[in-house]
């Protein structure tokens, strides 16, 4: 079965249109729709079409105006449709006059009704007429008219929705591509994420919709091999068939096409703002209010006060080197792995404290940058074990467990600074942020969130890295257990760590350490040979205890 004109002008947005000229063609057939954007689109086309055009690409163009509606008849056109208001007050006379004499139907498209209205009808009206391939080679083409003709995800979304008769959503990690059309659908699990970037096609599933388990088709979203999201057919209208899964195969080039645009633009705009955050954090910063209205015109607001937090993602069995530093690390913020991790952290920032992060990516780190519940400065003293740090950790374990729940492979450190006000109080926060991560010790690394205001002494030692004494006291203190260690495979330097962790008990660092106490003891006397130093000397405790200090620090530098 076949659509006329004349029927096509019941369907739709068509249905608000009038035949201004050449009605006796009224029964020409409709096979598919088209729009003209260039000026020589006539060579394009396929008999039977339906032209819309506002008649921009030739309006300065009288010749190419006088022979529109005969080059088109010669094609066989099924009818030209004229939207008038923009570009051209009214159709003009020649082209009338012409569709008159020639029996090729002119239509007027009022200024309200736009494209989309004439187009997703009619071509659903067309599609449900057609059968097998000759169906799915209409869809393809009329997928391809939209893509190409600048339509947005959302209308391709849409028609597909007409033709298939089910909603429709897209889920990313990328907000600009997200569609839920007020539905609530379970994310893709980590499994059905991986089979569907490895088959890259139409899947059926089931999944969770508004709380229940629905029937679903999933396609991927694939960019470069990069799966950047999916969209999903719902079972809301009808059951599905093998045809649905065929168009939506067909709609994954087009969708690539749509993806591609929109990921360009988001990662214009996130480089810029991101070049814009790593000049503030590491440069010598000499803006002003010119930089902050710079930076709010790219959406970045920097006034007041932040809670900086720097995020490191470690190779679970990384040398401590390695992971102290995140160096060779490059492949934790991959463009997918970045975009899901912004993704995470914002989820879990806003669950918290419901004010949206600035988030940027610093050499292999992820840095944070949250505003404050009310303006103010902290400063080291009372509130560093207070309200302040206490939010802060609050806000660093949930990012810790959000990141390291969507990234299994690798463990996430979070080093927390203190708060200060302005851009060059953004500055000392991220420094602090970065030194907590670096020099925080062994134990406060392992529980993955470490506060600058923690450190104690090492944030006295790290100015004095490059000062002789500072070198030299570890070498008359633990560098002789550390060189012992190392050739006998003792545990000296270990044993004295656990002793004033255990705050001098023999009998608790004994079962730390699973030995006897007599062991410990053993151990203590022989630290006592090799360095000089007794634990049971105030003086000379202090001292091993400050090469510990030293040891630790030198090990993350």
């Amino acid at each position: 079965m076949t659509i006329t004109v004349r029927e096509a002008m019941q369907i739709g947005g068509l249905a608000r249109c009038t035949a201004a000229a050449g009605k006796d063609g009224l029964d020409r057939i409709i096979d598919s729709v088209a729009v003209m954007e260039v000026p020589d689109v006539v060579r394009w086309l396929q008999k039977n079409v339906l032209l819309l055009t506002s008649l921009y690409p030739i309006k300065d163009d009288e010749e190419a105006i006088h022979s529109l509606a005969e080059q088109l008849d010669a094609i066989g056109c099924a009818a030209l449709a004229v939207k008038t208001g923009q570009y051209a007050n009214a159709i003009p006379a020649p082209i009338l006059e012409a569709g008159d004499r020639l029996g090729l139907p002119i239509i007027e498209i009022a200024p309200e009704v736009s494209y989309l209205d004439i187009m997703t009808p009619l071509m659903t009206a067309i599609l449900q007429r057609k059968e097998g391939g000759e169906q799915l080679e209409a869809f393809s083409q009329w997928m391809k008219e939209l893509a190409l003709g600048g339509s947005g995800i959302p209308a391709l979304v849409r028609a597909l929705e007409h033709m298939i008769g089910n909603r429709v959503t897209i889920g990313s990690d990328l907000p600009e591509l997200e569609l839920t059309q007020g539905l609530e659908a379970a994310p893709l699990t980590r499994a059905q994420n991986r089979e569907l970037k490895a088959v890259k096609r139409p899947l059926r599933m089931q999944r969770m919709l508004d709380g229940r388990l629905t029937d679903c088709i999933v396609t991927p979203l694939l960019l470069h091999d990069e799966l950047l999201g999916e969209m999903t057919c719902w079972v809301t209208a009808r059951a599905l068939v093998e045809s649905d899964v065929r168009m939506l195969d067909r709609m994954m080039l087009y969708m690539a096409l749509k993806c591609y645009k929109v990921l360009t633009r988001a990662e214009q705009q996130y480089m810029l703002r991101n070049d814009i955050l790593t000049e503030l954090l590491t440069s010598e910063w000499t803006g002003g209010e010119e930089t902050l209205r710079k930076a709010e015109r790219l959406g970045l607001h920097l006034r007041g006060s932040f809670d900086v937090l720097c995020v490191v993602m470690q190779e679970r069995h990384g040398s401590a080197e390695e992971n102290a530093s995140g160096v060779g690390h490059e492949e934790a913020w991959s463009p997918e792995r970045r975009r899901k991790a912004i993704r995470r952290a914002e989820e879990a920032v806003l669950r918290r404290s419901s004010r949206k992060p600035e988030i940027a990516f610093v050499q292999h780190a992820m840095v944070l940058l949250i505003p404050q519940p009310e303006a103010g400065t902290e400063q080291a003293g009372p509130d560093a074990r207070g309200a302040g740090k206490q939010r802060r950790m609050d806000i660093a374990q949930a990012l810790r467990a959000s990141l390291t729940d969507e990234f299994e492979a690798q463990r996430c450190v979070v080093g927390i600074g203190r708060s200060y006000e302005g851009l060059e109080g953004i500055r000392q926060g991220y420094r602090e942020a970065v030194k907590a991560v670096r020099l925080g010790s062994k134990s406060q690394a392992e529980e993955g969130c470490v506060y600058y205001g923690d450190l104690g002494v090492y944030r006295l030692l790290h100015p004095l890295y490059h000062e002789e004494e500072l070198k030299r006291l570890y070498e008359e203190t633990i560098g002789p257990l550390v060189q012992y260690d190392r050739m006998h495979s003792g545990r000296l330097a270990e044993t004295l760590s656990e002793f004033f962790a255990c705050n001098g008990s023999l009998a608790d660092t004994a079962e730390k350490l699973y030995i006897h106490v007599n062991t410990i003891k053993y151990r203590l006397d022989k630290i006592a040979q090799l360095t000089g130093c007794r634990v049971h000397d105030a003086e000379e405790r202090l001292l091993l205890h400050m090469g510990l200090k030293i040891y630790h620090y030198l090990q993350s530098e």
